[in-house]
């Protein structure tokens, strides 16, 4: 459901309408809404006409099972909507183990699509793993990730388990990435173990 997915938050970043885009595909606004929700398998082609519609292109691209930012934000809205608040800091552990464990360039694609906009401080965490992991390999950071200020002078903790820690996270231990947003994860939670 990647490319679905995928349509659905190009085609809301753009502002326009569903029926807006698919006249311009040339597809129904029903057939359009059930490709976005999952409902139907388009065509290459048809994918093709509603990605130039909204102006993208797909790319493909071997990510051996990693999954990218976008992708995982969803997946840690879902996680936070339904209250499984240790999924949701699983879900975003596993983004940072992603895209430090593939090349360059797979770290920029897996990066390179702007996460769905939703009201919660985890996307300030994805913009701040984001923003480190492509330091690391002195690859370009997207726009949508540097221009995610977070809110520095409120620091948030994520839930990681079934009850708060004990312990704080201390900030001396915080990338500067996190930090600048507000966003309280020290480096070695983001190490794979």
């Amino acid at each position: 459901m990647g490319i679905s997915d995928s349509l659905r938050r190009a085609r809301r970043h753009s502002g326009e309408t569903l029926r807006s885009i698919a006249a311009r595909a040339g597809v129904g606004a029903g057939n359009l809404s059930a490709i976005e929700n999952g409902h139907r398998d388009p065509t290459t082609s048809t994918v093709d006409r509603i990605a130039f519609a909204v102006g993208i292109e797909f790319i493909p691209v071997a990510t051996r099972g990693r999954t990218s930012a976008a992708r995982a934000a969803d997946q840690i809205a879902g996680a936070e909507a339904r209250g499984e608040h240790p999924l949701a800091y699983r879900r975003f552990i596993q983004l940072a183990d992603d895209l430090a464990s593939v090349d360059p360039v797979t770290r920029v694609l897996l990066a390179a699509e702007a996460p769905t906009d939703y009201a919660s401080r985890w996307l300030d965490a994805i913009a701040a793993v984001v923003e480190l992991r492509l330091r690391e390999v002195s690859a370009p950071v997207p726009s949508w990730a540097l221009e995610r200020a977070g809110a520095p002078d409120s620091r948030w903790e994520p839930q990681r388990g079934a009850r708060p820690l004990p312990v704080s996270a201390d900030p001396a231990e915080v990338p500067p990435e996190f930090l600048r947003r507000g966003v309280v994860i020290e480096r070695g939670e983001l190490a794979s173990v």
